[in-house]
């Protein structure tokens, strides 16, 4: 189990997003690690900077598993912080960045757990993506500890081990039917087998859904005659992988 301390207490943003993805691939090159079996968890701070992981890298995990925290910025202001808020323009936009709502439809690409204790305040991070998700039509799990404030109910532990567990039994998903991927910059622009290499705007939501269509192409070149440079466009025909064909 990798325990990440991310810098500037900030769960996890900025800086200590990258000092988690290099303390992951630190891990990955000292250990045999079943890539297709790696979950994100976090619980408070760590459950805001699991929800933000998810949605950034959802094909990197076989489950997100968020407790507490924040998943987004204004409406937490206003409901956890009680802050009035007077943002410029610019603030609203880079508001995008780890704002989690706006990244919502990432998640049909990685299995959500989510955590809140009844009483806690900060239920309501996991309640305002559950109203994401369900504009997306993707429904989230989300294990409520009866009568419990900023803790983690040991009955809801047993009951979250239960569904991470038979979750990873069947790993995470390596060739998914279908691709959908939102961005709003270029600094998180990989889905599986997707990706995106310019926008028209950064910053102007683009969403990408493609199907995973049955086909496979087939070069045969004569002996000799494989070329080291492609420099122009070659048509490809699709053969269909049916069998018997």
């Amino acid at each position: 189990m990798l325990h990440p301390y991310g810098r500037y207490s900030n769960a996890f943003k900025f800086a200590g997003e990258v000092d988690v993805l290099e303390a992951l691939a630190d891990t990955r090159s000292r250990y045999r690690v079943d890539s297709r079996r790696i979950s994100v968890r976090g619980f408070s701070m760590g459950g805001a900077a699991c929800w933000q992981f998810a949605v950034h890298y959802a094909d990197r995990w076989f489950a997100a598993n968020p407790g507490a925290g924040f998943s987004e910025t204004p409406e937490f202001l206003k409901f956890f912080q009680k802050e009035t808020l007077n943002p410029t323009w610019f603030e609203k936009r880079l508001w995008h960045w780890y704002d989690c709502t706006d990244w919502a439809v990432n998640l049909a690409h990685c299995p959500t757990v989510a955590y809140s204790g009844e009483l806690d305040i900060q239920k309501q991070a996991a309640d305002i993506m559950e109203q994401a998700l369900s504009e997306e039509g993707i429904d989230l799990v989300h294990v409520i500890g009866p009568g419990t404030k900023h803790s983690i109910h040991p009955d809801a532990k047993v009951e979250i081990d239960r569904r991470l567990s038979s979750i990873a039994r069947v790993g995470s998903e390596r060739y998914p039917r279908h691709v959908v991927l939102a961005t709003w910059t270029l600094k998180y622009n990989r889905m599986h087998w997707v990706t995106i290499d310019g926008l028209g705007e950064h910053w102007k939501a683009p969403r990408v859904s493609l199907p995973t269509l049955p086909v496979a192409a087939d070069w045969n070149w004569p002996p000799g005659m494989s070329p080291d440079c492609v420099c122009r466009f070659l048509r490809v025909t699709p053969r269909s992988m049916s069998a018997g064909r």
